[in-house]
């Protein structure tokens, strides 16, 4: 990384300003906003715009995030991602692994998952939710490991995908309209799952858990997530998921 970019990056850290608006964004339908708001807790982690498509004036610095923490530097790696986030993402590892803590289970259920998911990650992802679940329970996002089985993590999949498809779009690997398509998707698949913002928060965090495990970030994750829940002036409140 070189040294604008940790620059950047540290201001990012300190910055307090929420829910940042693109005072020159076009006007969308309240179903626009609310689809765009199912990447909310990404789009404030990264101080990006609320309101638009549009995730910074810093298009060099979105192109630099989508190849450092996607892989992502072309279309065709772009669509392959956004295909995953879509269709496959962390939910299918989480549906092998919960029974596990949930349910004290001894092996693995590897039913849904594709040969070359079989993988170490499994071990890795099992270790990070069980040492995450103390925390979890504090801050109330479960009651009991058990409750794992009631909560699907497809939001942490879904609220990546809308962050990524914004990204993609800024760096011109994909279209508004294409860009809209995956927004779209990841709207109609988050209100099919999950009741509320509430409910979409607790996946989103779980999977967050299950991903890295228990540390600052996932702190800092619950605190934006708690915030978009309680803030009248959060965008969660004003455009409801259901």
């Amino acid at each position: 990384m070189d040294f604008v970019r940790l620059v950047n990056n540290v201001k990012r850290f300190f910055q307090d300003e929420e829910y940042i608006c693109n005072e020159n964004a076009p006007e969308l339908t309240k179903e626009q906003y609310t689809a765009l708001n199912v990447g909310a807790v990404n789009a404030e982690q990264n101080c990006y715009y609320c309101n638009c498509l549009e995730t910074e004036p810093d298009k060099e610095d979105v192109k630099n995030r989508l190849s450092d923490y996607y892989d992502i530097a072309d279309r065709a790696s772009a669509v392959e991602t956004l295909e995953w986030l879509l269709n496959r993402g962390h939910h299918v590892y989480y549906e092998a692994i919960k029974g596990i803590i949930a349910n004290d289970d001894k092996e693995f259920n590897l039913e849904g998952l594709l040969d070359e998911e079989k993988t170490d990650a499994l071990l890795e992802y099992t270790q990070n939710l069980a040492e995450s679940i103390e925390h979890l329970t504090e801050e109330d996002i479960i009651k009991k490991p058990s409750d794992l089985n009631n909560i699907p993590i497809d939001a942490w999949d879904l609220g990546r995908l809308v962050l990524v498809t914004r990204c993609c779009y800024d760096s011109k690997y994909i279209s508004e309209s294409e860009a809209w398509r995956y927004i779209t998707a990841a709207y109609k698949k988050s209100k099919e799952l999950y009741k509320n913002w509430s409910e979409f928060a607790k996946g989103y965090v779980i999977g967050r858990a299950m991903w890295n495990g228990n540390n600052m970030s996932l702190t800092g994750i619950i605190s934006i997530a708690q915030r978009l829940e309680k803030d009248e002036n959060s965008p969660w409140v004003k455009y409801p998921l259901n």
